[in-house]
């Protein structure tokens, strides 16, 4: 691999502590460390700077699907100026876990222009299997209904 991948943002701040349990102040306290959680995974993909089109070339994809999945994300969770590459794992495009309900819309957004449906088996291979984008614009051929 030539260029950096996103990975797991470290070291993350806790939003499950004593402390974040108090009413009203510990919501808060856990809203504002669940924001820079996201933050640091989203500015990885801004630290790296833009991925080259050679690391695409190569390989087989519809790219009219990567165009409006990129966009989708960058809509809800990323900066203008971002981009992906085909290895980066999905879920963490999507800010699945570290969001701040940015993953719901993003998930809804390509239900709507796909027809592709979230079920959980689809959840449990983006996460536990780390499904990648290419992956996931092939799942996507395979599975659209629009």
């Amino acid at each position: 691999m030539t260029f950096p991948l996103l990975h797991d943002p470290g070291p993350l701040r806790d939003t499950q502590t004593w402390f974040c349990k108090i009413p009203i102040i510990g919501s808060q306290v856990s809203y504002l460390r669940q924001l820079q959680n996201e933050r640091a995974l989203i500015r990885q993909a801004v630290d790296r700077g833009p991925v080259p089109e050679s690391e695409w070339s190569g390989r087989e994809y519809d790219k009219t699907i990567r165009v409006k999945l990129e966009q989708i994300v960058i809509s809800h969770a990323y900066p203008k100026n971002a981009t992906f590459h085909p290895e980066d794992p999905f879920e963490l495009m999507i800010v699945l876990r570290y969001g701040d309900l940015d993953e719901v819309e993003i998930i809804m957004d390509i239900e709507d222009a796909f027809g592709v449906n979230f079920n959980d088996e689809l959840h449990r291979r983006l996460v536990n299997e780390k499904m990648t984008f290419l992956e996931f614009i092939r799942h996507v051929e395979r599975n659209r209904t629009r």
